[in-house]
């Protein structure tokens, strides 16, 4: 990598940081109206982690069952910040 490009790489990092921590805090901000739909977003959230683990475990050998479940459950997620967002208005 030449030296005059890295400030440019620091630079796009840190606007990819902001756009992803702001787009984060919008849904905090809804879900955090409506506990049981953020009840059920953090169950969620922790399905999809312990699917990685199982994944992990069972060296992705799964027959791509988990790998279906885990998009099924980040679907479910939006879902359930889009309700908490409709919610609020």
């Amino acid at each position: 990598m030449k030296l005059h490009q890295i400030p440019l790489l620091a630079t796009a990092s840190l606007v990819l940081a902001l756009a992803s921590g702001c787009a984060v805090a919008g849904t905090d901000y809804y879900l955090s109206s409506h506990p049981n739909i953020a009840a059920a977003d953090d169950f969620a959230a922790r399905a999809i982690d312990r699917m990685h683990d199982a994944q992990d475990a069972n060296d992705y050998h799964l027959g791509g069952h988990a790998g279906r479940a885990i998009h099924l459950l980040q679907q479910a997620r939006y879902e359930m910040q889009a309700s908490a967002e409709a919610a609020s208005r």
